[in-house]
């Protein structure tokens, strides 16, 4: 948009966080009267982006309020677009006239340190400005190159596509994921996307928490879907849905990594099993040594279409509480339950993930038990040796 070029760069001058703030936004311009209430799809220590449901007028001086917090600055309306919609709406970016932690996020970015940033958080003086509550504080416990738990009262549901910033020895290092395992009052699990480079951020952060052993501060935030432009070219590359990642590249479900594991198991786990699970892996046992071999089963269960499935498919490998299964004709999504038998034996499975990668043999599906004490392996298994895992346990974890 014309003349909005040198605003746009100065909202970007810091790290910009997915986050969901409930704001009033009101005009300071007294031809131009209005007095909203929206919510942020992005901030950072210059500025906001958030959905209006009024066209507001470029270049014009708002006031933007947390009520929640009792804090209010003033902004300027860098630019405007039309969303579409009915009822149509407004995505609008605004730039903070003083940087800084206006959105009071504990552990912000290291390049939102912007000294006049304190001129900014001015509270009202009929009511003192409110600490972020305890419950969405993050503590990093566990992690693996391709997930990680995180500790919090207040854990994201299961689903929800997250941002993870982790900060350590002065560096940050952000990592996208989707929750995988939630457990309330306690914390949740998250599988890291296929995102370019991501691998790579979650390996040299392991070897920075594992050389100093500094605790890390977290910030986690809810990742946005698409609707805007401006979330369309924040997040292309993490390829994330409803029902967890998207990527050209398949999964490496074989790849030893058994936080992974255990992460994509979570759930069909109850919250103690995980638990208990989570702290073994923390002494580096494996609980479900995974062997490669080819047994057929029955597979049994609905298709996406409530079109019944009644076939017969092979383990590509086992182990306790699971299995990846090939030769599936039908299509299934993750969370979709299924039953095997095999002889005597059936037994409910959970769909773990399903790869996108079809050949004419039919689909690759991963399965984990719904019953945590599953016995429907133990005669095809050998006994298992406990293998290490490739993780960390962060200082300031349970069991360190």
């Amino acid at each position: 948009m014309a003349g909005s070029e040198k605003s746009q760069h100065a909202i970007r001058r810091s790290t910009r966080l997915p986050l969901e703030v409930p704001v009033r936004v009101t005009s300071l311009r007294a031809d131009f009267p209005f007095s909203e209430p929206c919510h942020t799809t992005l901030v950072n220590a210059h500025g906001c982006g958030l959905i209006s449901p009024t066209a507001i007028a470029g270049g014009i001086q708002v006031r933007i309020e947390i009520v929640s917090a009792g804090r209010h600055t003033t902004a300027r309306v860098a630019e405007v677009v039309p969303l579409g919609g009915e009822p149509e709406t407004w995505l609008v970016g605004l730039e903070l006239e003083i940087p800084g932690n206006f959105w009071g996020i504990e552990y912000a970015p290291a390049d939102w340190r912007v000294e006049e940033g304190q001129e900014a958080m001015r509270a009202a003086p009929s009511e003192p400005e409110k600490q972020i509550p305890a419950g969405r504080r993050w503590r990093l416990t566990d992690i693996s190159a391709g997930a990680c738990y995180l500790e919090s009262a207040a854990p994201f549901s299961l689903g929800t596509p997250v941002l993870i910033s982790v900060r350590a020895v002065e560096k940050e290092y952000v990592l996208e994921g989707v929750v995988r395992a939630a457990h309330p009052q306690t914390g949740m699990g998250v599988e890291f996307t296929r995102a370019t480079g991501q691998r790579q951020r979650a390996q040299e952060l392991i070897g920075e928490l594992t050389s100093c052993r500094e605790v890390p501060r977290i910030f986690v935030g809810r990742k946005e879907g698409k609707g805007t432009n401006e979330l369309d070219n924040d997040l292309a590359d993490s390829r994330v849905t409803d029902s967890g990642p998207r990527s050209s590249e398949p999964r490496d479900f074989e790849s030893d990594d058994p936080l992974l594991d255990l992460v994509r198991q979570g759930p069909a786990l109850e919250a103690e099993q995980f638990l208990r699970d989570l702290r073994a892996q923390r002494l580096g046992n494996r609980l479900d040594a995974r062997i490669e071999i080819a047994v057929p089963v029955l597979l049994a269960g609905m298709d996406v279409k409530g079109r019944p499935l009644d076939q017969r498919v092979m383990t590509v490998n086992i182990s306790r509480r699971g299995a990846l299964l090939e030769g599936i004709h039908g299509m299934l999504r993750e969370g979709d339950k299924i039953s095997l038998t095999r002889g005597r034996k059936k037994e409910e499975f959970l769909v773990a993930w399903v790869a996108e990668d079809k050949s004419a043999a039919g689909a690759r599906i991963a399965v984990t038990a719904l019953d945590p004490n599953s016995s429907f392996w133990d005669d095809v298994l050998p006994a298992s040796s406990e293998a290490g895992t490739k993780g960390a346990s962060m200082p300031g974890g349970t069991g360190d």
